[in-house]
């Protein structure tokens, strides 16, 4: 079940928020920080291990493209 959780479901959550974070606040930061933050929260947590502390550097990289593509295409023309 956590492979399930780790491989589709954060990743899907962590793009829609991204997306969500960008369009409310217009500054590309605001989501990658949250992502960072709270995933490594979760990494403090008896349910996960500090191996999932890899997974926290790639879900924060993935939100910092999701970001930028979301800015490329709110930009007026």
């Amino acid at each position: 079940m956590e492979m399930i959780l780790i491989l589709y479901i954060y990743p899907i959550v962590v793009i829609m928020a991204s997306i969500v974070f960008y369009y409310i606040t217009r500054k590309w930061y605001v989501g990658p920080v949250l992502t960072f933050i709270i995933l490594t929260i979760m990494t403090l947590t008896p349910a996960f291990t500090t191996a999932f502390f890899n997974c926290v550097i790639v879900y924060t990289v993935l939100s910092i493209g999701v970001t930028f593509i979301s800015k490329l295409f709110s930009r007026k023309k």
